[in-house]
């Protein structure tokens, strides 16, 4: 074959595998940025954007609404027959660093992934070429990244990576008035019958599992145990061991899970646990 037939050759092969190639259409839902001030926000999220319409592969429709979204999006909210994209970008706890979380819905298998990227500092995200995020994409599309869910459920097990996103008021009890969790992994408990708990949070990854774990901090009293008589109360808060839930995300604005406490049996008190829900209140 003389050189000229296969420089034809190739360019005919480019051409049909330019023909065949598949086309996506993307619709774009912007960022949720937590602890990130607007300007930074909408420039991220522009970039995002202005990235994904310059793939040729992808046809790409906005779908913001403001500079940001103040949580991820629900599966209901995506339409058939498109992909769906979203960034969640984070500060890591107690670090300098960041975390941005492409995630993808596809609604031809009803499965979210993401692929989450750490960087030394939020500038690293704007300097991050257009190459790295179709590569991202292009593995989501292929399977490659982590489940976040199935079809038909909301943002059961999503990742959260920093306690941030769980800051507000909580609440759900029926002898808790409200829980207010802030950011940096602290916050504290009211209860009905007006007593305070400081509590600290954290969260606990192992796989594709995930736990937000809720304890007291600091010496308890009677009053942390009012499904207890209070004569009983009284007499177990001095040695009891520190009030702990191990919750889930079942939704962005969904805690369920257990709490580990003193709960009455036969008479006495004893150490035990109860399944909670908490509800996000603002």
């Amino acid at each position: 074959m003389t050189n000229k037939k296969l420089v034809l050759t190739v360019l005919f092969l480019t051409f049909i595998s330019s023909c065949f190639a598949q086309k996506y259409s993307i619709d774009y839902f912007g960022i949720v940025a937590t602890g990130v001030d607007d300007n930074m926000s909408k420039m991220t999220s522009d970039l995002y954007y202005t990235q994904l319409c310059e793939i040729n592969s992808y046809t790409v429709q906005d779908k913001r609404n403001g500079v940001r979204m103040d949580h991820s999006p629900q599966t209901d909210e995506f339409e058939d027959g498109k992909i769906s994209l979203y960034a969640v970008i984070t500060r890591k706890e107690n670090s300098s660093k960041w975390v941005s979380t492409i995630t993808l819905y596809d609604s031809s298998k009803g499965t979210t992934l993401s692929e989450a990227k750490e960087y030394d500092s939020f500038y690293k995200i704007l300097m991050e070429p257009k190459s790295t995020l179709q590569d991202t994409i292009t593995a989501l599309l292929s399977g490659n990244g982590n489940v976040v869910t199935n079809q038909g459920s909301s943002k059961a097990g999503a990742t959260i990576q920093s306690t941030e996103f769980l800051s507000g008021t909580w609440g759900g009890e029926d002898t808790i008035d409200k829980i207010v969790i802030m950011r940096g992994g602290r916050g504290f408990v009211i209860f009905k019958n007006g007593s305070s708990m400081n509590i600290t949070v954290e969260i606990s990854s192992s796989g594709q599992s995930q736990n937000i774990i809720i304890t007291q901090n600091g010496k308890a009293n009677a009053s942390f145990f009012p499904e207890l008589p209070r004569e009983i109360a009284l007499k177990e808060a001095v040695n009891a061991a520190p009030i702990k839930w191990v919750l889930t995300l079942s939704d962005d604005d969904t805690l369920t899970g257990t709490k580990s406490t003193l709960i009455l049996n036969d008479g006495a008190a004893k150490a035990g646990t109860m399944n909670v829900t908490w509800k996000r209140k603002s």
